[in-house]
């Protein structure tokens, strides 16, 4: 699932690369804000490679879903076949 960022990211912000990856685990939240693309996030749920028309991109880890990780195949494939879903993030205690 991936989501652009570009009207709630600070304009010309870039974020340098931390631990960055294009291939990450399910559950491993990515946060691109370089200079190849709009900032944007993916959050896979299978064998996902984080690319764009330019090539790949390098995300940072920002976080990593662990509660339920095994549910996001099944929201993934509700937007993909549905269309867009609303995100809410929230931190358990």
């Amino acid at each position: 699932m991936w989501s652009p960022l570009g009207e709630a990211s600070p304009r010309g912000a870039l974020l340098h690369p931390e631990n960055a990856r294009h291939q990450p685990r399910p559950g491993e939240v990515l946060l691109y804000a370089g200079t190849l693309s709009e900032p944007e996030l993916l959050i896979p749920y299978g064998a996902s490679r984080f690319a764009c028309k330019d090539g790949p991109l390098e995300g940072n880890p920002v976080m990593t879903i662990e509660d339920g990780v095994g549910r996001l195949a099944e929201i993934g494939s509700q937007v993909l076949w549905k269309g867009a879903k609303e995100l809410r993030i929230e931190v358990s205690p």
